[in-house]
């Protein structure tokens, strides 16, 4: 589709910008050339975004909505320090120290953070327990501290204490995948010799195998010494 197709499937009613389930992959710089003076409130879900560059033009953005992309969270965002809302639910964010500090950067002011359903948001949608997803929470809480709502569960006085608290140990430490590669074997020469015929006979070599008479009664055993002659 055609960047002058898309912005004419955009739809404006008052401050609320929509592009929603047009398949697109990346935000076309025309809707803000268009737009960006007048939208508050953008909506970009069900698309293929995988981030949200291009929304330079936009100046007064309150809230961005793009639930259910390809968002992966990577990439810095453009500065605005209006924005109250974001909702990333449902997208490729695995990097939570990345993306938070890219939010942090950019949205010094956010009060409002969805990501449920991302592989770095840990909860039931992801296999993970309570205990999990706490952590996240404190962790997020403690870098964000003007949340007011986290995943639309509001932020309690209690919590915001106990993430300023223990949130920089929350996170858990990403391990660096160099550390799992195993240092290069040097190949085995091809002149190793075989095992001499005579070692190879049954019986001939250090070490052998055959049938023992030995019979076990137990007394060496540590357990025996629990047993008395009731017990048996």
């Amino acid at each position: 589709m055609e960047p002058v197709d898309i912005i004419e499937q955009a739809t404006l009613e008052g401050d609320r910008l929509s592009l929603v389930g047009l398949e697109i992959e990346s935000i076309p710089l025309s809707l803000g050339e268009k737009y960006g003076t007048q939208a508050h409130h953008l909506d970009l879900s069900f698309n293929q975004l995988i981030n949200l560059n291009n929304l330079n033009s936009f100046t007064h953005l309150i809230s961005i909505v793009c639930d259910n992309n390809q968002i992966d969270g990577v990439q810095p965002l453009t500065h605005h320090a209006s924005l109250r809302t974001l909702s990333v639910n449902n997208n490729n964010i695995s990097d939570l120290k990345l993306f938070i500090d890219n939010i942090q950067a950019a949205f010094p002011n956010l009060s409002f953070l969805s990501m449920l359903k991302n592989p770095a948001c840990p909860n039931y949608f992801t296999g993970r327990d309570s205990d999990d997803y706490q952590r996240y929470r404190y962790y997020v809480l403690y870098r964000l501290r003007n949340l007011k709502f986290l995943d639309s569960t509001p932020v309690t006085d209690q919590e915001r204490s106990e993430a300023i608290r223990v949130g920089s140990f929350a996170l858990p430490a990403r391990p660096d995948p160099s550390q799992y590669k195993r240092p290069a074997q040097p190949p085995l020469p091809d002149d190793i010799p075989e095992l001499s015929q005579e070692l190879k006979k049954e019986g001939l070599g250090k070490a052998s195998f055959g049938v023992s008479n030995y019979v076990y009664y137990g007394r060496q055993s540590e357990g025996n010494r629990f047993i008395v002659n009731d017990d048996l």
